[in-house]
């Protein structure tokens, strides 16, 4: 009798999560624009197939492993900003999903001459926040502002350009340097120091531990001392503006 217990106690339970009626079946996937869904519904499948500890179906409604398939698919498919899992029915899983925007591009190699086509090569998109998340197309100069970093990072897909926090108060500053008249092209990271290359050519270089108020405002005296602006042609002729130096500024002319 206890035997016979055991047997049904253990068996009704395998018996109805292996049912029809209480796995998935299929799967629907939704705000996807540029990714595939037959690339998230493969992954969503395989991580569905089997069965726990050979008996228990990974299909099952109440067992699916919902967190393991969110992880793989941010994890496998950087271009993804988020995922949401629900079950429709016991039938239906929904996958909903958003997608990261381009917002600049990180380059492997900018070595076309500055002032040129500046078409730079190897080029991956990042967004908003210096998440490096998908492969870009060629594009000719000027589509998208250019990040780089020296060394150049080998495998560039799913890196974060800089920490957010510091990127957030990058990306807003080197926008708004063309209201005081210089517009940048390319943004290099070199570590201890960066540099901002000019669509006229000139680079702009500052330490990386300088607070970023403090190198516009050094920019914007420097741009209305006598001494430069009595050059003609002075920002058209300009080589380098070089900040590095606590509060002495030093620049050259072609």
């Amino acid at each position: 009798m206890i035997l016979l217990f055991i047997i049904i106690f253990v068996a009704i339970p395998i018996y109805l999560l292996k049912t029809k009626r209480f796995l998935i079946s299929s799967v629907e996937v939704k705000g996807n624009s540029v990714t595939r869904a037959e690339d998230i519904e493969q992954i969503v499948s395989e991580r569905i197939s089997g069965n726990y500890l050979w008996i228990f179906p990974k299909s099952n409604d109440w067992l699916y492993p919902k967190n393991t398939i969110k992880n793989v698919l941010l994890q496998d498919i950087p271009r993804l900003n988020s995922v949401t899992i629900s079950l429709s029915n016991s039938h239906l899983l929904s996958i909903s999903v958003t997608e990261r925007q381009p917002f600049a591009l990180y380059c492997v190699d900018i070595s076309s001459p500055a002032g040129e086509s500046n078409n730079p090569n190897d080029c991956f998109f990042l967004d908003k926040t210096g998440y490096i998340f998908s492969e870009a197309p060629a594009f000719s100069g000027g589509v998208y502002f250019v990040y780089t970093s020296e060394p150049v990072f080998d495998t560039p897909l799913r890196q974060s350009f800089l920490n957010p926090d510091k990127f957030a108060l990058l990306a807003p500053f080197v926008s708004s340097l063309g209201n005081i008249g210089l517009y940048p092209k390319i943004f290099i990271d070199k570590g201890d120091e960066y540099n901002l290359v000019l669509s006229n050519g000139a680079t702009v270089m500052w330490k990386a531990s300088t607070d970023l108020d403090t190198i516009r405002t050094d920019l914007e005296s420097f741009l209305s001392n006598s001494n430069f602006t009595k050059e003609k042609n002075a920002l058209q002729n300009l080589l380098y503006i070089d900040l590095r130096f606590g509060n002495k500024v030093f620049y050259k002319f072609r």
